[in-house]
């Protein structure tokens, strides 16, 4: 299972009119799923020690300078 960023969140499905109904779904938040621009943000908070190396190996996959 990859690295969750984020704990994950009950999205749940509304209907054509915007009502909620009594479906959901479960949002995973991964590094994978994340764009570039949220992850570089992330990774330049100084309270970030835990996934700091997680994010750093998914933007030199990405090509990305650090």
């Amino acid at each position: 299972m990859p690295v969750k960023l984020k704990p994950s969140v009950k999205k749940y499905v509304r209907d054509d009119r915007g009502k909620m109904t009594s479906k959901w779904s479960w949002e995973h938040t991964t590094t994978a799923g994340t764009s570039t621009v949220e992850l570089k943000k992330i990774l330049e908070d100084k309270n970030l020690r835990k996934k700091r190396n997680v994010i750093e190996r998914e933007l030199i996959k990405r090509n990305e300078t650090l």
